[in-house]
């Protein structure tokens, strides 16, 4: 997956965010007079986090992949190329398949390619050969594939929704007092968080080892909430690879402990109304969720100061891996 693309979902699949990016020096001196708003900003409001949840695991129960009439359990992966597709896996990761689905215009696409584990080549769907239709919250997508090399047809359905576009595919491993966090953060991050701080309130210490970012930044910086709540510790080791919305959920920590070596990369958003977050006036409204989350995470001065460092430190389709300097300047002092 590409650990420089930040998609972030602000309103779940309404606003999807698409990397894009540049630079102005000159839009950079004017924006350092401009007013930044306090107003405290939320892209889902704390008292509607429960609902939020609860939508996500009644559409996630909804998903699947059918191949030949057995259903599997789908996980999303990443997104293909201009993101006109999405690639997820299935049967514990052995199978992957790639659907259309056009995420500028929220729209699904009709076609599908199929790599099953027992099948050696890869399966297509001819033209007209998927048919999509809608059923309540879920889009549904009904044909066949064709091995191009022996001829043979294969029946696949399909089942997604907006949930398991914002889900991620985050895995948490715990152990003792520890645990380890990996992947693309999303809802699923949430629930898994939540789940772990209820049933397993020994754990003192959470590990952030290779995260790419965040597919859902809406919800992601409630999963920051729940982890500076619990009093957690965040750990970026030398082996750690954290970028985007792993950072922030670094920075949520009660504690944060740094060893040389770990990458900890950062970039800007985007975009609003066509623009990367760092060509926005530094009085956007836009920037309102991530300041009031910054504020709570790192406090009133430094949380404003850290997070302009980041939208302005890369474009969106970049990464700045953050040097030890700026690393005891933002992320490694006292809270």
């Amino acid at each position: 997956m590409n650990k420089s693309k930040k998609i972030a979902v602000a309103l779940v699949l309404s606003g999807l965010i698409q990397a894009c990016g540049g630079s102005s020096s000159s839009d950079a001196k004017k924006e350092a007079t401009e007013q930044i708003s306090t107003a405290v900003v939320h892209h889902i409001a704390p008292a509607k986090v429960a609902e939020y949840i609860e939508k996500y695991k009644q559409q996630i129960a909804d998903v699947e992949f059918q191949f030949e009439g057995k259903k599997y359990e789908l996980t999303f992966w990443d997104f293909g190329p201009e993101q006109k597709s999405i690639i997820a896996r299935y049967d514990a990761g052995a199978g992957f398949v790639t659907f259309g689905f056009d995420m500028d215009k929220e729209s699904p696409i009709a076609n599908i390619s199929v790599r099953h584990p027992s099948i050696a080549q890869e399966l297509v769907s001819a033209t007209d050969a998927i048919k999509i239709s809608s059923a309540g919250d879920n889009y549904v997508y009904d044909g066949q594939v064709e091995n191009k090399s022996t001829g043979g047809l294969h029946n696949v359905r399909l089942v997604i929704n907006e949930s398991f576009l914002s889900a991620g595919n985050s895995t948490l491993e715990i152990g003792g007092s520890e645990a380890v966090l990996n992947g693309t953060l999303g809802t699923k991050t949430y629930v898994q968080i939540s789940e772990m701080i209820a049933n397993n309130p020994e754990v003192k210490k959470l590990f952030l080892l290779n995260i790419d970012g965040s597919i859902n930044d809406a919800i992601n910086m409630h999963t920051g909430r729940l982890i500076r709540q619990a009093q957690l510790t965040t750990n970026i080791g030398e082996n750690g690879d954290v970028n985007s919305g792993g950072v922030d959920l670094f920075a949520a920590g009660f504690k944060r402990e740094y060893t040389t070596g770990g990458k900890v990369g950062v970039h800007a958003w985007c975009c609003e109304n066509g623009k990367s977050a760092h060509l926005l006036k530094k009085s956007d409204p836009a920037h309102g969720a991530q300041l009031t989350y910054f504020r709570e995470m790192l406090g009133n001065e430094l949380g404003p100061d850290f997070y302009f460092f980041t939208i302005n430190a890369a474009p969106a389709e970049s990464i700045h891996v953050m040097t030890q300097a700026e690393l005891d300047k933002y992320l490694l002092v006292k809270n």
